[in-house]
């Protein structure tokens, strides 16, 4: 069980030049990594649950709670979510994959083109850059670009993780440092901030 705290925007078409600039700005450089396709359950009706197959894994995501919108910056405002996953290895191969996807009804495809950067508390409140493979206590901040049935979005999220009592101050800890030091890279309004599961369902319903 892995329980986080996030922020998430989406936006439609790619990533704008300037928020992608925005991101890439500050040292270390950013973690690129390579375009991936992730294979969801259709769930039109839920916004609190989402079941995908990444990489030869199941991944199961309940949202506990939601913490209302938060004004982050006077740009930035944002729902926090309350979430866990669990994540289970596939005991199939490629082939077994193909069988699993069928109905393609029941499944929507998500190709994802992302950036990482990765964050940890230290001390009285020092906020530093870590690695984003480091998973024990930390945030990391994310620019995504989604396609889905040839729609283009994308998304920038910031999440929390590790020991459930300190995702609440490490994720205002580290959102504060981010925007104080180089603003938002754009209008971030809280009617556009909700998880995966949201935009999922918001895509089968035509948007």
């Amino acid at each position: 069980m892995f329980p986080t705290l996030e922020v998430r925007w989406f936006q439609r078409g790619r990533v704008p030049d300037d928020v992608r600039q925005w991101f890439a700005a500050s040292d270390p450089a950013p973690t690129s990594e390579p375009p991936r396709v992730d294979h969801y359950m259709c769930l039109p009706r839920s916004n609190a649950l989402g079941i995908k197959l990444r990489e030869g894994r199941i991944e199961i995501k309940r949202r506990l709670h939601q913490y209302g919108t938060v004004q982050f910056h006077r740009q930035a405002s944002g729902v926090i979510e309350h979430w866990r996953k669990w994540s289970l290895p596939l005991a199939t191969t490629q082939d077994d994959l193909k069988e699993i996807l069928v109905p393609a009804s029941s499944w929507i495809s998500v190709r994802k083109e992302r950036m990482l950067r990765g964050y940890r508390c230290e001390g009285e409140g020092q906020v530093v850059a870590i690695p984003v493979t480091d998973l024990g206590q930390g945030c990391h901040m994310e620019l995504t670009d989604v396609q889905a049935d040839d729609r283009m979005w994308w998304t920038l999220a910031f999440e929390a993780y590790g020991a459930e009592p300190s995702l609440r101050s490490s994720l205002a800890s580290i959102m504060g440092y981010i925007f104080d030091r180089g603003g938002a890279p754009c209008p971030l309004d809280a009617k556009d901030s909700f998880g995966y599961a949201r935009w999922l369902a918001l895509l089968q319903q035509g948007a």
